[in-house]
């Protein structure tokens, strides 16, 4: 059986040996005996497992490689994010619970208040200086503007009496015209009474051709100072409907300068419509300064300033404690979007014709097998830095003969939210098809 040939195979091994004279060997039937040439279990399994991880190893190494031969590849990467600087702008304490590193914030959001320490007082002092020199100003004007007033009622208290003179004066020359005309309309019945008895007298040749010729002449002139007469007493009439109306067109001894007092009343109401409209702007000013001193003395009485996160994104440092004391532009917090994340690329200047704003490329973070598709958005020197952007290589490890690439990702590597915050600051590599 087998297990008796493994046996007498073992025993032999075990027992003390011998010498060959006391202990001849005893023969092993060929039935019982192992095969020289079957190899090992499980030796070919081993072997094969060994062949897959070369093979595996060969192929991530051609993966990592293929890039360099195939592409232009960049020297130096690392992933980049945007980067808002918070800054104070006045001196305070801090009140309430800023946000700590790594707190996600949002556009807008209110990440601690100032409050401070001994006010300024100045900016309300400005506002109540400018607003009684305002003050002061629409004063003068009403003062002015009450001087008119004045001015312009005496000019009409003068006009009005001069007026009435006027009025009195076209009546009374009215009147004595009616008088004129009254007695024209009499000298004229008187030449026509006389030219017809001439004309009866002559029928009976006892009145001669002279007198008859005598009376029509004296008929003709009556008829015509009557007419006179009249012309003038239409306009006396006349005169005195304009003299009631304010408008003297007659003749009358110093009526120019009453004339002119009643056109300086006029220029008198376009002077104080200017006033008025200047007045009325001051007003305004004075609404605004009040509004504004409210605004300053109640911002005095709180004494806060709320400081707020221009982007969106996450903390990425912090300075701040409540009740620390801050001074004017210390840097405060400094928040990252990892929403938009980027790459900053060195490529050797050889690489300056293919590698142009606006060029396509692909980019690879180290440790990842995804394949990222970017646009390059402008290129620099090498020693340029980006205030406003974090993650960028140190510029003291530069390789030389190179030249900085800023590339814009059109996928970002995780989901585009906060989980991309782990990748800033990663090496990557960037390549262009040659």
């Amino acid at each position: 059986m087998p297990m008796d040939a493994t046996r007498i195979l073992l025993e032999p091994s075990q027992a003390r040996p011998t010498t060959r004279e006391s202990s001849p060997p005893k023969a092993i039937s060929p039935a019982s005996a192992p095969s020289p040439s079957a190899p090992p279990r499980g030796r070919g399994w081993s072997r094969l497992l060994r062949w897959s991880i070369g093979g595996a190893m060969l192929a991530e190494a051609a993966y990592l490689v293929l890039p360099s031969v195939l592409y232009r590849t960049s020297v130096q990467a690392s992933v980049t994010a945007p980067l808002a600087t918070v800054r104070v702008y006045q001196p305070g304490v801090v009140v309430g619970t800023p946000p700590e590193v790594g707190d996600p914030v949002s556009p807008g959001q209110t990440l601690f208040e100032v409050r401070e320490g001994s006010p300024d007082l100045r900016p309300s002092g400005q506002i109540e200086a400018e607003r009684e020199s305002v003050r002061l100003a629409a004063d003068a004007l009403r003062a002015q503007l009450d001087e008119l007033d004045a001015l312009k009622a005496t000019l009409g208290t003068h006009f009005d009496a001069y007026r009435e003179a006027r009025i009195g004066r076209a009546e009374t020359l009215l009147a004595e015209q009616d008088s004129q005309v009254a007695a024209a309309e009499s000298r004229l019945e008187e030449a026509e009474f006389e030219c017809r008895v001439h004309g009866q007298l002559a029928s009976r040749a006892a009145s001669s051709d002279v007198e008859r010729a005598r009376a029509g002449l004296a008929l003709a002139v009556a008829r015509d100072e009557l007419e006179v007469a009249r012309q003038a007493r239409e306009r006396q009439r006349l005169q005195l409907d304009a003299a009631r109306r304010g408008l003297f067109v007659g003749e009358a001894d110093g009526g120019q300068d009453r004339v002119a007092s009643l056109q300086r009343c006029d220029e008198i109401m376009l002077q104080q419509a200017g006033l008025r409209a200047r007045l009325g702007e001051l007003d305004g000013r004075l609404v605004e300064l009040g509004a504004r001193l409210d605004a300053e003395r109640e911002h005095l009485a709180d004494g806060r300033h709320e400081v707020v996160s221009p982007i969106g994104g996450l903390v990425w440092s912090s300075s701040l404690a409540t009740g620390v004391e801050v001074e004017p532009g210390a840097t405060a917090v400094e928040v990252v979007d990892p929403a938009l994340l980027g790459i900053e690329a060195f490529f050797k200047e050889a690489d300056a014709g293919r590698v142009r704003p606006g060029t396509a490329v692909e980019a690879r973070l180290v440790g990842s097998t995804r394949i990222l598709p970017g646009r390059v958005v402008r290129v620099s020197d090498p020693r340029a830095i980006d205030p406003r952007r974090i993650g960028g290589a140190e510029r003291d490890s530069v390789p030389p003969g190179t030249f900085r690439a800023v590339v814009e990702l059109e996928v970002q590597p995780e989901s585009g939210d906060l989980a991309d915050r782990h990748h800033i600051g990663v090496p990557a590599i960037v390549w262009v098809r040659r």
